[in-house]
């Protein structure tokens, strides 16, 4: 009863940071699609006022490019910003970062539990099956779950833990895959948008080398 205690709270806190690390990195590309649609959004309309301003003869390579180019960051930007509306990345996040509040709320109940038993209080077979029922639920609660990268991430900040530790007793993360873990969780919230970002100033420095 006492390991399977033990390794319920673990699976509870194991949840819950991955839950909070998801949430984090949800809003993290919450804000980074925001700030980078409203900067897109800039380049088009500045894009159109270069072309009014600086388009010496309308027809020329360069006018032409700019029209395009003009054109198709509009259209980009609004099928990206219906993309980032339907993801819902910041609905998600706050939904799993109040579950993952219940779910630290639960490891705290069933630590104190288990405190109890270690003290010698008995505790009943029905009350630790009526917890693991109780952990189940509040996992469903959640309509969103964390990616298997939140969890390993969780698992690389806290390789130092005893639940984390490997037969010889060991961590079974190193120092330098923890770090890699990291950089790859960071990265995959901004990726996305980072590509973008590389082809759209990459189109408009094309335009410097376009004959006016």
């Amino acid at each position: 009863m006492r390991e399977f205690m033990r390794s319920l709270r673990t699976q509870a806190w194991r949840t819950a940071g991955a839950r909070y690390g998801a949430a984090r990195r949800l809003r993290r590309r919450e804000l980074f699609s925001t700030v980078s649609l409203a900067l897109f959004s800039s380049f088009s309309v500045a894009v159109a006022f270069v072309q009014r301003i600086y388009a010496v003869q309308q027809g020329t390579a360069w006018d032409n490019y700019l029209t395009a180019l003009s054109v198709a960051l509009g259209v980009f930007l609004l099928a990206i910003s219906l993309m980032e509306w339907g993801a819902r990345n910041g609905a998600q996040a706050d939904a799993l970062h109040r579950n993952a509040e219940a779910l630290t709320a639960f490891q705290l109940k069933v630590a104190q539990r288990l405190s109890q038993l270690e003290s010698g209080a008995p505790i009943a077979w029905p009350d630790v099956e009526a917890m693991r029922v109780e952990y189940e639920g509040i996992k469903r609660e959640c309509q969103y779950n964390h990616e298997p990268l939140d969890d390993l991430q969780f698992r690389a900040s806290k390789r130092l833990a005893p639940e984390f530790a490997g037969p010889d007793g060991k961590p079974e993360i190193s120092e330098a895959r923890a770090a890699w873990v990291w950089a790859r969780w960071f990265l995959a919230s901004v990726w996305y948008f980072a590509l973008f970002w590389i082809a759209i100033i990459g189109a408009l420095l094309v335009s410097f080398w376009i004959p006016r």
